[in-house]
């Protein structure tokens, strides 16, 4: 019974129970339920204002651990902050025991049903499932059929839809068989939540989640077709645009799995590979993400690109496990949800323990006619597609688009499934200040073994104002939440944070199995890493002198740094030629505004989003520090600040500023936290081909007619290198000391020569063909640029010409601005054109 006493004060002061819906955390008593009692006594005595304290910080964490979620909407598809109520689901360990033992009979019965029917099809022969709803699925595929059992299951891990009815009782939903999404989160959510009630998840001997990953964990190496201690595990994405890349680059790291798309794969001998830099490497077993029907373009669908061409068969060789198996989707179609109660009493002579919200597949008469007599009392869904998205409500519809439903349903009924509206419970969340009652929505997740089911303690919990809000799993009105399994006594403490296992392990020096597509993006992630900070401090020195003392027109270096903002694609190329200024928005408008304008393909804003967007497809690959730097730099630039309509100056710098000092930490990580394997290098190339042709195009519109000393002190601030000079120098400004700073000293980080001797030193051990003779064109093409830079005089590269240019030093800085793209040309066409079209560093944004 709870013990704190409620007042104004209390946080469930003013919480109301929805009428006629079953509440979690109260009885019709008024009291809390026997396993909400510790909650609700401790959020009481947190108080309104420490659990606003409380929300407000874990919020700040989720945004900080990057976790985030692309969400379905009307208007489309966009990517969001993962979202998390802070009052967990709770559940009593008894309570559990009971809906445990239904989900692991359900997931038995799962198992048999896929195995009939990829097999000797008993169900359809004796009518007990109708031969029409196995035959029209699409997912019914030859291909599938005679595929062995891998670990003697063709179902590992499911997922189970739940809702509790006005009485109390759970109700299945739906099933997700193919590969049920939802695990990544869960663990987020439980990491996230034990951090804002450390002392309360701990006292009230909460079921932990961590030995159900570690039986994952375990259940998939048990599935190598290789006797070997420690076989790859491969996790297969849709990739980066997909829903659940986040989970997906989740779960790799905290399984220890690698990653990877279809593009990374090839199937050669018979065996499944991932194609890496050093070669080919064997995959044992590949946890797919992907569709049944986009595993093979050779066996299934031909347009498919998220898998590999030859998998089929490899599966069918036996010399690769995929969990789940090809064709476990068969099992989560709608329209089998009728008929699964009497398959149970057929294959195993009882009754479900879970019963199954009233389901009708309106491709038989008596259920159609039953469906039409009451369409308002259901909810109408595609019968052989799993999607949220693609509900119909009878009740909310006009008259019109009432008939052409019904017309819809009598021309085509053996597509559709009416479910009748479920009566979902409630639970509190707070918002904005208040406890509010909202709608819940359980996933639950097993794995299976041939011997038992594992049911994981808890679930992926999603909660909404409304109950259409949680049945498209992909909505943007719900919030995530932890649920908690709890009993009365001690409880297994293993932390969630999983521990290695206990095999003993060959020590190496790795870095040579690296995907060509992670070493392209991470190439560019160098690359725009580095352009965003050249082209942030051109701007920022050029922005610090329109708000200085002395007018632009009596500033000389202006029209050079001008001319270098155009040179770098920041501004108009208009703007550097004197006699079309006139006709363009004053500076003052123009270059605080150009930190936002996406017009410039090569500008600042594009840049960085582009610099977020490879940060994101290498998420498994750098670490959550350098992740969360990258978000906090892209946040910079995504809303503008304005006054009366115009990008405040001010305001501009300050924010160039705050993205200098980003992409300076995450230069530093690059440099200190990354170990030194072909993932740094091409990291490395990247930034560094990008710095030198950067620096080489500013040089070019500054330096090469002749300057005066603010000219010289301008290039020497927009390059980072007017400290060193003046440490050397003092205050005299002298064009060749400049030059020999910025271009051919060795020991200036910020150089050209230092550059190109670090190109040199870092394409030497990338791997070649092993028939390979002679040196390579790229690094002929480095050593080359690296010889005129090396053999070039500060003294004769300053000298002005009759015709008041520096000649030589526009011929080099000319051959630079040639060379360094067709580098990165070469260096792409040998180590990852076969990913992606060429992304030249003239022709890539």
């Amino acid at each position: 019974m709870s013990t704190t006493k409620t007042n104004a004060t209390t946080p469930f002061a003013d919480y109301r129970p929805m009428p006629g819906q079953y509440d979690e955390c109260f009885g019709p008593d008024g009291w809390p339920r026997r396993a909400f009692v510790r909650l609700v006594d401790h959020i009481n005595g947190l108080g309104r204002e420490s659990l606003d304290t409380l929300v407000s910080e874990g919020l700040a964490l989720v945004r900080e651990s990057g976790i985030t979620y692309n969400a379905i909407e009307e208007e489309g598809e966009r990517t969001r902050p993962w979202e998390l109520a802070f009052t967990p689901l709770v559940v009593h360990a008894e309570e559990w025991r009971v809906l445990e033992a239904g989900l692991a009979q359900r997931t038995r019965l799962l198992e048999a049903v896929l195995d009939d029917l990829l097999g000797p099809q008993r169900l359809l022969r004796e009518r007990v499932i109708p031969p029409e709803v196995v035959l029209s699925s699409p997912e019914f595929l030859r291909p599938f059929h005679g595929l062995p059992k891998v670990g003697g299951v063709r179902l590992h891990v499911t997922a189970t839809e739940l809702a509790r009815d006005a009485t109390g009782q759970w109700q299945v939903i739906g099933d997700r068989t193919r590969a049920p999404s939802g695990l990544g989160y869960l663990v987020e959510n439980r990491i996230i939540t034990s951090r804002a009630y450390p002392e309360l998840i701990h006292h009230s001997n909460v079921h932990r989640v961590a030995p159900f990953f570690m039986r994952l964990r375990q259940l998939f190496e048990s599935l190598s077709p290789r006797l070997t201690p420690n076989p790859r595990v491969a996790i297969l994405t849709p990739g980066q645009k997909s829903y659940r890349y986040f989970e997906d680059t989740f779960l790799a790291r905290y399984l220890g799995y690698t990653l990877v798309q279809g593009r990374d794969l090839a199937v050669r001998g018979g065996r499944l590979n991932l194609k890496t830099l050093g070669g080919l490497v064997p995959i044992d077993v590949l946890w797919r993400h992907i569709s049944d029907d986009q595993c093979d373009p050779l066996e299934l669908a031909p347009d498919a690109i998220e898998g590999v061409t030859g998998l089929v068969q490899t599966a069918r060789s036996g010399n690769v496990s995929i969990a789940n198996g090809l064709g476990s989707k068969l099992a989560q179609t709608p329209a089998l949800l009728p008929f699964l109660a009497a398959a149970n009493r057929f294959l195993f002579g009882g009754e479900l323990q879970l019963s199954t919200v009233e389901t009708h597949w309106c491709g038989q008469p008596e259920s159609l006619a039953r469906v039409l007599s009451d369409l308002d009392r259901f909810v109408l869904r595609p019968a052989f597609a799993v999607r949220g998205d693609g509900l119909i409500r009878p009740l909310q519809m006009s008259a019109e688009a009432r008939q052409e439903l019904i017309g819809a349903l009598r021309d085509r009924p053996q597509q559709y499934v009416a479910q009748a509206m479920t009566s979902r419970s409630t639970t509190p969340v707070w918002r904005e200040g208040r406890m509010e009652s909202w709608y819940v929505a359980l996933r639950a997740f097993q794995i299976q073994t041939g011997q038992d089911v594992a049911v994981l303690p808890g679930g992926l919990v999603r909660v909404s104002p409304t109950p259409q809000g949680v049945e498209n799993p992909h909505g943007s009105t719900q919030l995530g939440q932890d649920c908690w399994v709890i009993s009365d006594g001690p409880v297994d403490q293993t932390s969630t944070l999983l521990p290695g296992e206990h095999v003993p392990l060959r020590f190496v020096r790795g870095g040579a199995e690296l995907p060509s597509r992670v070493a392209e993006n991470l190439f560019w992630l160098g690359r725009y890493s580095e352009r965003a900070e050249s082209i942030a401090r051109v701007l920022r020195t050029t922005m610090l002198r329109l708000v200085g003392e002395q007018s632009v027109g009596d500033l000389p270096e202006m029209p050079r740094l001008i001319a270098a903002l155009a040179a770098i694609g920041q501004i108009e190329p208009d703007y550097a030629v004197k006699e079309l200024q006139g006709s363009l928005p004053s500076l003052d408008d123009a270059l605080p505004a150009s930190l936002y304008t996406i017009d410039q393909q090569r500008g600042l804003s594009p840049s960085v989003t582009a610099l977020a967007d490879k940060a994101t497809a290498v998420r498994d690959r750098i670490s959550l520090d350098a992740y969360r730097i990258v978000q906090q730099i892209a946040q910079e630039l995504a809303t503008p600040v304005r006054i009366r309509g115009r990008a405040d100056t001010r305001s501009a710098i300050n924010r160039l500023s705050r993205l200098i000092t980003g992409l300076l930490a995450f230069s530093g990580i690059g440099q200190e936290s990354f170990t030194r394997t072909l993932g740094w290098r091409f990291l490395q190339l990247g930034r560094r081909i990008e710095r030198a042709w950067q620096t080489a195009e500013v040089l070019r519109a500054t330096l090469v007619d002749p300057d005066e000393r603010s000219v010289l002190e301008a290039v020497l601030e927009a390059t980072d290198s007017l400290m060193t000079y003046r440490s050397r120098y003092l205050l005299r400004l002298e064009p060749d000391a400049t030059i020999d700073l910025l271009v051919t000293d060795e020991t200036n980080p910020r150089s050209i020569r230092f550059q190109l001797e670090r190109i040199v030193e870092v394409l030497d051990p990338l791997p070649l063909e092993p028939d390979e003779v002679g040196t390579p064109y790229e690094r002929r093409l480095a050593f080359e640029l690296l010889h005129r830079v090396r053999m070039a005089q500060p003294a004769t590269l300053a000298i002005a010409e009759p015709e008041q240019r520096r000649a030589t030093l526009d011929h080099l800085l000319e051959v630079l601005t040639e060379g360094l793209p067709e580098l990165s040309n070469a260096i792409t066409a040998r180590y990852l054109i076969h990913t992606l079209p060429s992304q030249s560093l003239t022709g890539q944004v």
